[in-house]
């Protein structure tokens, strides 16, 4: 019998009561099924599905997107012992082992699975990206008295400038324009224009798993605000609804990491993001 059972969507609010056991480490997993509870129009254009070992939702859960050609995995535990989630790893057939697989969020603990299983049987190439967890608590409040800088005004970014979007993401891959095209028709992105021009200034994305990603500000308009701006702006609309905030960065990473300081989030995880790669390996 296949270890991984899908759990309902109805039944995802169960779920996320049962992530608080572990908290905040388990936050990026109560907001990955928040906002796909939130927006079915984003968790059908992803095709994300739950699934947990054995159907148990003490067990954890295993989230699965698949947007088009980029296969991604989310695995939360709700206890220390994270041996259900490790196991449904090796056992589970609804992983498809012959494509490269990225897990997007990694915890410290969960962490502790890819370094017992790099090198064993399905996960011969796995390679662990460190990434820092930041977090603003929902009960700050909105950040207050938030204007637009002069000569500019705050928009959702207009499809014409997708394409300048993905072609300055670090992490751009063959699906990555339908990715950020999505996001933003669905209301989840944040571009800073000018009013004169119509330039695209600076944006920032809430993403399929509820954190802010993809923060830019054009070179020649550094330095003048506009970019926190657009932080503030996406925070706020988490923050207005009692909602934590929370975002990666690169270690060592200093600019965002200042920012990030300067407006109250708090460095809380020594987190990751996996690759698995086993080219023409079957389940």
């Amino acid at each position: 019998m296949e270890i991984l059972q899908e759990l309902p969507v109805d039944k995802w609010p169960e779920l996320r009561e049962k992530l608080k056991k572990l908290w905040p480490l388990n936050l990026p997993g109560y907001y990955t099924l928040y906002i796909n509870l939130k927006y079915p129009k984003l968790r059908e254009a992803f095709h994300f599905k739950v699934y947990c070992p054995d159907g148990d939702v003490e067990n954890g859960f295993l989230g699965f997107f698949d947007i088009n050609t980029q296969k991604s995995v989310v695995l939360f535990s709700v206890k220390e012992d994270t041996s259900k989630i490790e196991e449904a790893l090796l056992k589970t057939k609804v992983l498809d082992r012959s494509k490269k697989v990225c897990y997007d969020i990694v915890t410290s603990l969960t962490a502790k699975i890819f370094t017992r299983l790099k090198g064993t049987n399905g996960f011969e190439i796995c390679e662990i990206y460190p990434a820092d967890m930041h977090y603003l608590v929902g009960t700050t409040g909105p950040f207050k008295d938030l204007r637009a800088p002069d000569n500019t005004y705050l928009s959702r970014v207009k499809e014409e400038h997708i394409q300048r979007v993905d072609e300055t993401w670090p992490y751009q891959h063959s699906s990555s324009h339908f990715y950020f095209s999505t996001l933003a028709a669905i209301g989840l992105s944040y571009g800073l224009y000018s009013s004169d021009t119509h330039e695209l200034i600076s944006w920032i994305f809430i993403n399929e798993n509820c954190f802010l990603c993809h923060f830019y500000c054009e070179e020649k308009f550094r330095k003048r605000g506009y970019g926190e701006f657009v932080l503030k702006s996406a925070a706020n609309d988490l923050l207005k609804d009692g909602n934590d905030v929370y975002c990666y960065t690169v270690p060592g990473n200093e600019k965002p990491q200042t920012i990030l300081k300067k407006l109250g989030f708090v460095r809380i995880d020594d987190s990751a993001f996996v690759m698995v790669d086993n080219p023409g390996k079957n389940n």
